[in-house]
């Protein structure tokens, strides 16, 4: 799987990196047909402040899913864009059985 990791107005450090990695792992749990990840994190000026913004592309046969979140720390917005994705991939599932005879 072809991993893509972007950063848009900061340096990611190795640390925040590696715990991409290791939860777009865990997403190989839900499909083995991913063929790849766009994933772009970015820091995002607003009223409120800065937020962090995590969005991902995920590619598999078929049409890509899409998912993204915002919070103020890069953690959490990670962890629930990937949640997004699993929640995305079993519909994708159930739709596939449900269209088989």
């Amino acid at each position: 799987m072809k991993t893509d990791i972007q950063t848009i107005g900061f340096d990611a450090n190795q640390e925040l990196i590696d715990f991409v990695n290791d939860r777009i792992k865990h997403l190989k749990k839900f499909e083995t047909q991913i063929t790849g990840v766009d994933i772009y994190l970015k820091n995002v000026k607003n009223d409120q402040g800065e937020t962090r913004v995590a969005e991902m592309k995920l590619f598999l046969p078929g049409p890509a899913l899409y998912a993204e979140y915002q919070s103020e720390s890069f953690r959490e917005s990670i962890i629930e864009t990937i949640d997004k994705l699993k929640r995305q991939i079993k519909k994708r599932k159930e739709l596939q059985n449900e269209k088989r005879p």
